[in-house]
């Protein structure tokens, strides 16, 4: 024959050589592979709401006691689907279709052939479409032939030769060959595609095989490392097919890691068994400990507790199965009445809210009062201003009012404070142009007192100086930013004379003697005085004897000491004649002390000294007080604790009467500091 392709234009030997190796896969076939289903069976528990500590990914086969314990995870499946998946691609995805009938190409002309396999090779799913092509190509060379022998037949007839037997070019014959050529670039392109891909799987699956020889090697607990290794045991079901040459290194090496993390799982089961145990333990003393908190009589700190209960509860982890119903129930049974109470404790907390209000409508209207006042005195404005801030101190001590209300009160307060400052404010500004004219006066006794301090009539220039000391008080504050220089230009005055004074007088012991007893003449008229029906009288008197006690001048040493006593111990007496209590006693005997310590030297370091000796002293006796008032609260819970607390509430009583006594003493520091 001439032309053989003229006769089988589709060569079946041509069409077999042009295939490329590996011609039985599937063009362009996806992997599609599942893990073998298998978990490994844990004795978890967790409380109602509480997600179980190890999860499998999916359900667990049913399976023998036996095989739960020798396989655990079992490879074995996904290890033929790879080792099959390079037999026969095509009837993996195709399987279910192979017990269908297939079409009957030969029905179609080689026109239609030809249209159909363009179709396919244009369609998404070419890679499926080996079979298909072989029977398009069959059929359409079966129709060829046949038409080709049915025109030689018919050119013999006719009185042909055979040997000049030549017949036309048929366009569908080319068409097709031109088909199959792309088909076989196609399919030549997808197997270039697949042993990339296999290259890219070998690598992945070497990555995850390292990852599992480092989670093996690792010290995570039980429960991440469970996850992990399952985590990586479905990438490397999901990386796909890999070269046939590496099979079956990687499903070793992979079936060893698996051996190992089962071994694993055997061992942690066991210590979970126990970490269960010890769980339930600790979730029984919490359970107790929550039932305890009933006796709590402070609710808040019970129901804090209550939550860090809750807190300590997720942290512990979960129980045996068979346990978890009986220790969650009973847990939750002693939280609902903690719950329940604390419920009812904010129901009277509401309650409380407008009594808040109630109490606090009447500190507005105290400090309204307050504010509705002119005083036309230092002192009132101190005492009124003290009683003040401590009505603000109790403000803030009360608690919140109802929320529609609170920003109202708090206002109201807020303006009747205000108003009462901007009052006092005003006192201060018009008493500063009063203090302008203390100042003159002030300044005029200065300089008395400084042409006095160099004289020598001692007697008659210590008196005088004393009237000076005495008007100087009388005269009333001025400007601070002159009252400390003015005073130390006096007192410097003063100091000057008497230092000269005391110089002269420091050896002239007939002189100590006869001031030695002027002075116990003195204490006798003390001891005679009988005190008059005015108070003021009698204070004024005694502060007459105490000017002629000081002026009378220095005594021998040895006795200094002693007639100093015996004039304070005068003073008590006739104090104590004039109707005096203790506490007015120790006041007036303060006051005459200041005022000798503001005539001595360095008078401004003593007063200093004075003041915060009595503002330690103060600060000591309310922290006592804090502590014994503290000390009540605990011996309220015991029916034999009445004497205990009756001694305690009156350390209390005169501890508050100390302080009393202590902030008037340094009331009396500040007014004579600021008189000055």
């Amino acid at each position: 024959m001439k032309n053989n392709d003229a006769n089988n234009p589709l060569n079946e030997k041509e069409f077999d050589e042009q295939q490329p190796e590996n011609q039985n896969k599937e063009l362009l076939e996806e992997e599609k592979e599942s893990p073998p289903e298998q978990s490994v069976q844990e004795n978890t528990e967790e409380a109602p709401g509480e997600k179980p500590v190890i999860e499998s990914p999916e359900p667990a086969p049913v399976k023998s006691e036996k095989t739960k314990d020798s396989e655990l995870i079992n490879d074995h499946e996904e290890q033929q689907k790879n080792d099959s998946y390079d037999d026969d691609v095509d009837h993996e995805a195709h399987g279910e279709n192979e017990q269908e009938e297939r079409f009957n190409y030969n029905l179609l002309s080689k026109e239609d052939l030809v249209k159909l396999l363009r179709e396919k090779l244009d369609s998404p799913g070419k890679g499926y479409i080996r079979k298909d092509v072989e029977e398009i190509r069959q059929a359409f060379n079966d129709k060829h032939n046949a038409a080709l022998e049915e025109k030689k037949q018919h050119f013999l007839e006719e009185g042909g030769n055979l040997e000049d037997f030549k017949p036309a070019d048929d366009p569908s014959e080319l068409a097709m060959k031109e088909l199959l050529n792309k088909y076989r670039g196609l399919k030549a392109e997808f197997t270039r595609q697949l042993e990339k891909t296999k290259q890219d799987n070998l690598l992945k699956k070497k990555e995850i095989l390292e990852k599992l020889r480092m989670l093996m090697e690792g010290q995570e607990s039980f429960e991440l490392t469970f996850r992990k290794f399952k985590d990586l045991q479905k990438k490397w079901f999901s990386s796909g097919i890999v070269p046939q040459q590496n099979l079956n290194d990687l499903w070793d090496s992979y079936n060893y890691f698996v051996d190992k993390f089962n071994d694993y799982v055997r061992i942690n089961r066991d210590l979970r068994a126990l970490d269960l145990k010890k769980n339930l333990e600790l979730k029984t003393q919490l359970c107790e400990h929550t039932e305890e908190l009933d006796k709590e009589p402070n609710i808040v700190q019970a129901f804090n507790s209550l939550q860090k209960h809750h807190a300590r509860w997720r942290e512990i982890g979960p129980v045996p199965r068979e346990n978890r119903d009986d220790v969650w129930d009973r847990f939750k049974l002693a939280t609902s009445v903690i719950n329940r109470k604390h419920q009812e404790y904010h129901s009277r907390l509401k309650e409380s809210l407008y009594e808040n209000l109630e109490k606090k409508a009447e500190l507005c209207s105290k400090v309204e009062t307050l504010a509705e006042t002119a005083y036309g005195s230092h002192s009132a404005w101190i005492e009124k201003t003290n009683q003040v801030l401590e009505i603000q101190k109790a403000w803030k001590t009360i608690g919140y009012a109802p929320k529609k209300d609170n920003n109202d009160i708090y206002a109201r307060f807020r303006k009747a404070c205000d108003a009462f400052f901007s009052s006092k404010a005003r006192f201060y500004s018009e008493a500063f142009e009063k203090q302008k004219e203390n100042l003159k006066l002030k300044i005029e006794i200065t300089e008395k007192a400084e042409a006095l301090s160099a004289s020598e009539d001692w007697k008659e220039t210590t008196t005088e100086l004393i009237r000076l000391q005495k008007q100087w008080k009388e005269i009333g504050p001025v400007p601070r930013r002159d009252s400390d220089k003015l005073w130390k230009r006096f007192r410097s005055a003063c100091d000057t004379f008497f230092n000269y004074k005391a110089k002269y007088f420091e050896n002239i012991d007939s002189t100590f003697d006869n001031n030695l007893k002027a002075k116990e003449t003195l204490v006798s008229e003390m001891d005679a005085y009988t005190p008059a029906e005015d108070r003021q009288t009698n204070l004024e008197t005694l502060e007459d004897f105490q000017s002629k006690f000081n002026a009378i001048g220095y005594v021998p040493s040895g006795q200094k000491d002693w007639i100093k006593e015996q004039f304070r111990q005068a003073i008590d007496r006739m104090l104590e004649r004039i109707g005096m209590n203790e506490s007015e006693r120790s006041i007036f005997k303060f006051r005459n002390r200041v005022i000798g310590m503001m005539n001595a030297p360095r008078s401004d370091m003593k007063l200093n000294f004075e003041r915060d000796k009595l503002e330690n002293k103060l600060q000591q006796l309310q922290n006592d007080i804090g502590v014994w008032e503290n000390n009540i609260g605990f011996f309220k819970q015991s029916e034999s604790s009445e004497e205990t607390i009756q001694g305690f509430n009156e350390k209390i009583e005169a501890a508050h009467e100390r302080i009393r006594i202590m902030e008037i003493k340094i009331r009396i520091l500040n007014d004579m500091e600021n008189a000055n």
